[in-house]
């Protein structure tokens, strides 16, 4: 029970975030692509690295307003999610590409962060 309490503070919290903090304009498809990476960010992130992308300590590194995460080509972020880096582990068997690049999409775009998103095909 105080699993389930924990998730849904996490989730409110992220939902809370996101809602004070500003997007880009973006086309509704991404909208989409960009609120379903929201829901696997807390589900699969946050735990780690923040509902508000803050990071943990130096053993979680903050995503909001890191270079890395909004650098013009996303391969770097997309190597350490999908094989892992450091203390991070790969998503690659836990996650598709589409829900990778959704994830990606939404870090590279909240907290003011101001990237283009991932698509599915950038994902190896």
């Amino acid at each position: 029970m105080n699993g389930k309490r924990i998730r849904l503070a996490v989730v409110l919290i992220a939902l809370w975030v996101t809602a004070c903090n500003s997007h880009t304009e973006i086309p509704n498809e991404q909208e989409e692509l960009i609120r379903h990476g929201q829901q696997l960010y807390v589900e699969y992130c946050a735990e780690c690295h923040q509902p508000d992308g803050m990071g943990w300590s130096d053993l979680y590194p903050r995503l909001a307003g890191n270079p890395i995460v909004t650098l013009h080509d996303p391969e770097p972020i997309i190597v350490t999610v999908t094989y892992g880096q450091g203390s991070m582990m790969g998503f690659r068997d836990k996650l598709d590409s589409a829900q990778i690049a959704e994830i990606l999409s939404y870090i590279r775009t909240a907290w003011g962060n101001n990237a283009a998103p991932v698509s599915s095909r950038q994902i190896h």
